[in-house]
């Protein structure tokens, strides 16, 4: 995975693909409905500290697709 801003990360999870995340303590994983392909990672998770950086990953063939590389 590579690390990307949230604007890149939000144009490529924009679509076509219906994608959602699913949330996790530390971090929400970022899936293909239907699939479960993973194509990317943000952080915080749910129960994470107040005041947590966020930061944001797409997979390298997700992000290489959505011209994010």
């Amino acid at each position: 995975m590579r690390e990307v801003s949230k604007e890149a990360f939000f144009k490529a999870i924009g679509g076509p693909e219906n994608i959602h995340p699913r949330s996790e303590r530390t971090e929400s994983i970022w899936e293909v409905v239907g699939t479960r392909q993973q194509v990317g990672r943000s952080e915080p998770g749910y129960a994470s500290p107040h005041g947590t950086p966020y930061r944001y990953w797409l997979t390298d063939d997700f992000a290489k697709r959505k011209g994010a590389a």
